[in-house]
């Protein structure tokens, strides 16, 4: 009778468990919904219920459920029709529980929240990535990883204010001034190429991201020089190289190229001088991809014609590596 009892309690366990999935990922937000400019009374039930189901997904501990979490956002703001009104609306109910799941939980539901907040695609949660994306606020790598990746790879036209745009560009300037981890600072270097061309950012914080491209290049090479950083940043700044000469120098004007190349032109000798005699023998491949790098920029840029374009700078990969 025993063993009948607990074939029993199995057989229903296994028929219950897909009820209970099929419940969870029953809860989403309509189109209507997603489609309005505002949350009005009517929606906000929705909504709420809506929240605190992806909520309290993130926060189980069952892997699959996290993943049910954040996919039922993602999927809401990215597989279906959303009013950008609606983006910014939306965020100021979730966000502050997403804050709360990135504080408190651990790092795969934190990476996981911020999936979740990549997805709203709107100035609130542009801002949260790029706090997220800083040592100062976030210690865990992989963390800071994701945040980073969702500054550097934006998909949804978002319209910023200068105020907006500067606030976070500083953000992100200061997070890889004091960054470890070269594939973070890769993203973060990444973000501000981004900025820098992006028609939804002003045109003077386009400047501003220019110039904070500029500067954080040169700086993590002098930290380099010096031994005050990470050695491996120099992949940091060959990938960096390597995607402005593919994804940007193509649509800039050529005064702005020209400008460009003269202020990175110490840069780049700093850079051949560090390949010539890399100040880390464990990374010393990594300095002589750079200077190969710099030595195709320069040639194209500074030495050679004013039209040249670079013959080869596209690496094997430039997404950095995963972290084992």
């Amino acid at each position: 009778m025993r063993q009948i009892r607990l074939i029993t309690i199995g057989v229903l366990a296994l028929c219950l468990s897909p009820i209970a999935s099929a419940q969870q990922a029953s809860t989403k937000l309509s189109e209507k919904v997603t489609q309005s400019a505002a949350i009005d009374p009517a929606m906000r039930k929705q909504v709420d219920e809506f929240v605190k189901q992806a909520i309290t997904n993130l926060n189980d501990s069952d892997p699959m459920t996290v993943r049910m979490g954040r996919e039922m956002v993602v999927a809401a703001m990215t597989k279906q029709q959303v009013n950008a009104a609606f983006r910014p609306a939306f965020a100021a109910v979730i966000l502050p529980e997403l804050k709360k799941v990135i504080a408190t939980g651990s790092a795969f539901q934190a990476t996981n929240a911020l999936e979740v907040v990549k997805a709203l695609q709107c100035p609130d949660s542009i801002l949260l990535l790029s706090e997220q994306s800083a040592l100062k606020n976030q210690s865990n790598p992989s963390v800071r990883l994701v945040a980073a990746g969702g500054l550097a790879t934006l998909r949804t036209p978002i319209e910023l204010t200068t105020g907006q745009a500067d606030g976070v560009l500083k953000t992100i300037g200061a997070s890889a001034a004091k960054e470890s981890d070269w594939m973070v600072a890769a993203y973060d270097l990444q973000a501000l190429q981004a900025f820098s061309i992006s028609p939804q950012v002003p045109k003077a914080s386009q400047g501003t991201a220019r110039t904070l491209l500029l500067t954080t290049l040169n700086m993590m090479v002098l930290q380099i020089r010096k031994g005050t950083t990470n050695p491996e940043m120099i992949r940091a700044v060959n990938r960096s190289l390597v995607i402005y000469m593919r994804d940007q120098v193509p649509v800039a004007t050529p005064a702005d190229v020209s400008a460009l190349m003269k202020s990175l032109e110490p840069t780049l000798k700093e850079i051949q001088n560090l390949a010539s005699n890399p100040p880390n023998a464990e990374y010393s491949d990594a300095f002589k991809q750079a200077g190969k790098t710099a030595d195709v920029v320069m040639k194209n840029f500074l030495g050679g014609s004013a039209g040249d374009k670079p013959a080869s700078t596209k690496p094997a990969s430039t997404k950095p590596a995963s972290k084992k």
